[in-house]
């Protein structure tokens, strides 16, 4: 008798982690930026990518009379897939998520930019996972 519960018990275990892993659904192991700082002498702005949500945030750290802007764009072809620009060049934050743009699991960079007539400043970040 002592068997037949020990095997029932492994089979109800065995079935229990089976439809664990089957509702589980996919993972996705994105990659998120981390902050990338513009690259002028004293960064004054500076962006990132968070995979979850596929959200952009981007930083105008002085006030300097740039506007700070991040592009995520596709690895395959530098296609920009989401932009997000501080709406006044001093001392702001932006934040907006973009997941149904962003198609899941393609190689993405990150650049982000202080902008002002024509001039520009990047700083970059490659090869990141959506």
């Amino acid at each position: 008798m002592g068997v037949i519960i020990k095997k029932r018990i492994v089979a109800a275990l065995g079935a229990a982690c089976a439809l664990t892993f089957l509702a589980s659904g996919t993972a996705n192991a994105g990659t998120n930026s981390g902050f990338v700082e513009t690259t002028d002498w004293d960064p004054g702005g500076r962006g990132a990518f968070g995979h979850d949500g596929d959200c952009l945030t981007v930083y105008d750290d002085q006030s300097d009379g740039y506007a700070v802007e991040i592009h995520l764009f596709r690895m395959s072809d530098y296609k920009t897939i989401a932009q997000l620009k501080t709406k006044q060049p001093a001392l702001t934050h932006e934040y907006q998520c973009f997941g149904s743009q962003v198609p899941e699991n393609i190689k993405v960079g990150v650049r982000v930019s202080l902008i002002k007539s024509g001039d520009k400043f990047s700083g970059f970040k490659y090869n990141l996972t959506t």
